[in-house]
């Protein structure tokens, strides 16, 4: 199995580099709003719809593959914005041909409850990327208290007027283009909030979100981080729907025993490494002694530890009912709802009544 560090990941590497724009003027007053547009939006979406971002001279396209009330499977390919013209591109058509030209292509599984990134897999690099959740942009995003800024707010064309004088500017609006048509008379709700204190380039800094009113999309079409020195935008060049895959899924790790066994006062104590999108776990003793193995269920209970470390813990009253003296066993792990994830421990143990 193999798990390698990656430093960044496209969706927070696109607001790196920040490109200075004209300023636009910053709304002080704003509405509560009391759940997360994004994670609502997205939790109405379905698997296939994308949508096309362009920054730092960098495409990134991103899809859903897979959501639930619990989590989301997004699949991400980036490629430099050299290696293709997006306005002549079949996003459909590119993804058949195994995406010509791109840089990296990889899978995320994210919390929806706590917004936290549960694994990332790279098919470029046939690995497991070791991530934090402030290495991408999405779990920071889908965890903002928003805020809908007020009509009377919103950015607007041109210079602002005198003192006095009333404001008959046209509210600005962001380009939308669906399956490579440019929409028109498109309403946009518009929310913002402060970035967390993460210690990333972002920290504190204003971010701004545009969402159609229409729903052609699940995603903001536009986002904005404001700081004191400059404006980096994020900018959706194009989204639709039923973007196909050429992968079955996310590949799974596979839990790890680690270290022995362990006595304690009530029992015994197993180590576990596991990620963390496996919630709970059936146990079995499986008895090796003679050829005509038995796999006997065993009751435990679940202990958390840091980060994907877990204990187990065995009754040694359940342990005395389900174990014969002097007979070897090893211990089976079985994900619930993953039973191709199951695990092993790599040695058997010598149970000896007390």
């Amino acid at each position: 199995m193999k798990l390698v560090r990656y430093a960044t990941i496209s969706f927070i590497s696109l607001f790196t580099g920040l490109v200075a724009e004209s300023q636009a003027p910053h709304p002080q007053t704003v509405v509560s709003e009391k759940s997360n547009v994004l994670k609502e939006r997205l939790k109405r979406a379905k698997s296939g719809d994308f949508f096309v971002a362009e920054s730092n001279k960098i495409i990134s396209i991103l899809a859903i593959r897979s959501i639930t009330s619990h989590s989301v499977i997004l699949e991400e390919i980036t490629v430099p914005s050299s290696a293709l013209n997006p306005k002549k591109t079949s996003w459909n058509d590119w993804i058949k041909k195994r995406a010509p030209g791109h840089t990296s292509w990889s899978m995320i599984e994210i919390d929806l409850q706590n917004h936290q990134l549960l694994e990332c897999y790279s098919f470029t690099r046939s690995a497991w990327m070791q991530l934090a959740s402030q290495d991408s942009l999405i779990p920071t995003l889908l965890g903002l208290h928003l805020a809908a800024v007020p009509q009377n707010e919103l950015r607007r064309i041109g210079p602002a007027p005198m003192d006095g004088e009333p404001d008959l500017r046209k509210i600005w609006k962001p380009p939308l283009v669906i399956d490579g048509l440019s929409m028109t008379d498109v309403d946009f709700s518009v929310y913002e909030a402060d970035w967390p204190q993460d210690g990333s380039q972002l920290s504190g800094n204003k971010v701004s979100l545009y969402f159609d009113r229409s729903n052609h999309t699940p995603f903001p079409v536009w986002i904005q981080i404001d700081t004191s020195h400059a404006t980096a935008s994020l900018r959706v060049i194009d989204a639709g729907k039923s973007l196909p895959s050429l992968h079955r899924g996310l590949p799974r790790r596979v839990p790890e025993f680690i270290g022995t066994p362990r006595k304690t006062e009530s029992g015994m104590s197993l180590s576990l490494k596991s990620p963390k999108y496996y919630r709970s776990f059936d146990l079995f003793a499986v008895d090796v002694t003679t050829r005509e193995k038995q796999i006997l269920p065993v009751t435990h209970s679940l202990v958390t530890g840091d980060g994907e470390i877990l204990q187990i813990e065995i009754d040694h009253e359940e342990l005395e009912t389900i174990l014969k003296p002097d007979h070897r066993y090893t211990w089976l792990l079985v994900p619930n709802g993953h039973s191709e994830s199951y695990t092993e421990s790599p040695k058997s143990f010598l149970w000896k009544a007390e």
